[in-house]
Formats: structure tokens, sequence, C-alpha cells
């Protein structure tokens, strides 16, 4: 199996090299598409200097965490790969991940995609994803294992609703069948609906913990910065919008969003955080008028 490792890089020169280097260790990809998605100053000398393999692909601006995706697959594909594996720049991959991610994808023709598991950086083993579940009828999604101390309680492989795009490696004819992110998200949800696509197409999603992954979570936006509020406050409206059952079980699903979107705005006024508050009712009502794309200056 070709394998194709893509990351999508905007302004994190020092992050983007260290993921490299982590992934220089292993052994079975055959081509590094590095998307440069609009980065000021460009990535490329540092990258040509120290990494000569690597692919650079250069945006002229920033399209989004999906669209640069979306054109990294697209060179990957056209080269020949048979897989793909989506890499955050903030991450930092285990010996031996990938092999263990390509195994268990070319176990069964049927698993669109594995991730692997996923330590929040920075920790000995506490464990930021280890799948996702996800209400599609709300568009709520919550990390499976998140904050917990790894005591091999996620040990075993198992299939999931959906999987954490920070490390996610992509079967070429499931990617082909189901179609690629959708760019209007712009950034955070669009894994979680590809993953429900395909899914619905008959499609399964396995979890492999024999493959681990260190992630400097938010590094782009901050854990809790305003646009980030914005971001998944909004995409997740467009989530359930997509992926929702019709009639009365997709009305419910509304309810609990907006009955949801109301409580976290609550919380956020309590603590006093009233930018994110704003944040979060901008979303609302962006989606509501049916805004997409970048997010809009907070």
């Amino acid at each position: 199996m070709r394998i194709a490792t893509i990351i999508v890089s905007w302004n994190q020169p020092r992050l983007t090299l260290e993921c490299l280097a982590a992934l220089a260790a292993q052994t079975v990809q055959e081509d590094i598409w590095l998307v440069d998605n609009g980065s000021q100053p460009a990535l490329s000398p540092p990258t040509a200097a120290c990494f000569p393999r690597v692919r650079l692909l250069r945006l002229e601006r920033n399209c989004g965490f999906a669209a640069g995706c979306n054109q990294g697959v697209a060179a990957a594909l056209a080269a020949g790969t048979d897989a793909f594996f989506l890499l955050n720049n903030d991450a930092l991959l285990a010996p031996g991940a990938l092999r263990a991610l390509a195994d268990a994808l070319e176990g069964d023709s049927r698993v669109a995609a594995v991730a692997p598991k996923v330590y929040f950086a920075g920790t000995p083993r506490v464990i930021q994803s280890v799948g996702l579940w996800v209400d599609a009828d709300s568009g709520r999604a919550r990390m499976l294992g998140s904050g917990e101390p790894d005591r091999g309680q996620y040990d075993q492989p198992a299939d999931r609703v959906a999987l954490f795009g920070c490390a996610l490696l992509i079967r070429r004819a499931a990617w082909e069948e189901v179609g690629p992110f959708w760019e209007p998200f712009f950034a955070y949800a669009e894994e979680t609906d590809w993953c429900l696509r395909a899914r619905g197409r008959g499609w399964r999603l396995r979890y492999v913990p024999e493959a681990a992954v260190w992630h400097r979570t938010s590094s782009s936006l901050g854990a809790e910065s305003p646009r980030k509020v914005y971001m998944i406050a909004r995409n997740q409206y467009y989530l359930r919008r997509r992926n929702a059952r019709r009639g009365w079980r997709g009305a419910w699903g509304l309810a609990r969003a907006l009955a949801g979107s109301g409580r976290t705005w609550a919380r956020y006024l309590r603590r006093g955080q009233r930018a994110q508050a704003q944040a979060l009712a901008l979303g609302v009502w962006d989606y509501a008028r049916g805004r997409s794309g970048p997010p809009r200056e907070l």
C-alpha cells in the first residue's frame, strides 16, 4: 500500500518542522505533502533545507483546514497514492504509529479510515481521544476518553462512530466514494461530517490503540479563543443540518442543540468570559443567516 502523508500548516514553522522530524522516523509513507495554507512568511525555505523529500503545495491565502486538506489529497491522489495520512502539524507521531495504522487499514477492505490513540502533549499518557461519540441529530460530538490517564482501558481495537482528524489514515477508495471534506466548515467538524457520511455508505471506521500520537491541541487558535468558540458553535449546526434524521427526531435534535448552546452561553457569562459568550451567540446567529466559510473578526 502506497501512503502519502498530508500536513496542512498555517504560520507555525517551528511546530511544522518538529512534526516532520517525528514523521521522518516512520517507515511506510511514500510521499509527504506539506500544504502551506497562506503562511506569512512562506514555509518553503526552512522546509526545503531540512526536509528535501517534502513536496510543498503553496496556497496564496488561508483557505481553511478543510480546503487545505482537500488540495493536499487531490495532489496525492493524482500522484497515485493508495491511502493518505492526514496529520496535524502540531502532532508528534510515536515510532511505529503509521505502520500500525497501515496494517489495520490493509487488514479489512471495508474500513474507510483508522485513527490512533491520541494523548495530550506535555503529559505522560493522558488521553485526548480514542475516537468520537456523535449525536447527528443535534450535531453534538464528544471525544471518547478525553482527560483520562491511560491505564489500558482503551487497549482493544474498536469500531467508532467517528474518528479524530488530528491523525487520520484514509483509504483512497473510500474518499473517492464519499467525497472530500465540506469546505464551508473552514475548520472544525469537517472530519466528523466525513466520518458520518462514510458510515452512511456502509464503510467502517476503526480505532487502533497500537498507534500513538501526542497532540499539542488548539495551537492555532487557543483552547478557548473566541474564534474557536465561534467556529465550533456555528459548525455544530451545519453538522446537524447535513446529517440529522428527518421528522420529529431531527426536530428534537435541533431543540437539544439550542438548549445546549444556551447552557454553554450562560456558563461563559457566569465565568466572566464575555468574549466567548458573544462568540458563541454570533456563531449560532451566523448559521441562522446562512454564513459559512472563514470566521468573522472577533
